[in-house]
């Protein structure tokens, strides 16, 4: 008998949190400092508790889910990054896209039909958004920006201004007028048509 799309899925998700608790574990053993080994330890944690009751719901429907092979594809992607920074924005895009991938199943009539899957779902991916949001506050306080296409906030250049020797601030040419003796600036008239009794 063919799976159905919703155990197609489910299975994928168990492959992929499989997948990660590995990926964690190997980024944890390269000594990555004390923040984001605390991170690690705690996305560990998540993906572990996750596992339970995706399997349970899979075997409820006669799925048997043992043995499962990793995602070798996902695995070298992850293995290619070299230093914390690039690692840190790996794990920031795949819990992203984890987010996004439990939006998508709770908008889809299939996968909510059943409340027990819905509530799943929505269990999980809350776990999920608060893993990513305690991700990206660790990158902020490292200084790691979660955008590929930029650059580390410590790596930028900071903007100089220019010097013109002609320009000085308004308040230095305010200060300097001859009939400007620290006063409250006059009251501006206010047009015609806004004067009160008009």
């Amino acid at each position: 008998m063919a799976e159905s799309i919703i155990e197609i899925r489910l299975i994928r998700n168990l492959r992929y949190k499989l997948s990660y608790i590995r990926i964690f574990e190997t980024f944890l053993e390269s000594n990555p400092g004390a923040e984001v080994a605390a991170l690690l330890k705690a996305l560990i944690e998540a993906q572990q508790s996750a596992i339970p009751p995706i399997s349970r719901y899979l075997r409820q429907h006669d799925v048997q889910v043992q043995d499962l092979e990793l995602d070798q594809r996902l695995l070298n992607h992850a293995f290619s990054r070299e230093d914390v920074r690039s690692r840190l924005r790996f794990i920031y895009d795949g819990l992203t896209r984890a987010v996004a991938w439990y939006k998508t199943q709770l908008t889809d009539r299939q996968m909510t039909a059943d409340p027990e899957l819905r509530a799943l779902l929505l269990e999980l991916g809350e776990i999920d958004a608060a893993k990513l949001w305690r991700t990206e506050a660790v990158m902020n306080m490292l200084r790691i920006s979660t955008n590929f296409k930029e650059k580390d906030w410590i790596d930028q250049e900071r903007a100089q201004p220019e010097q013109d020797d002609d320009w000085r601030p308004r308040l230095v040419e305010d200060v300097s007028r001859p009939g400007w003796h620290g006063q409250q600036s006059p009251r501006w008239p206010r047009p015609g048509k806004y004067r009160r009794g008009d």
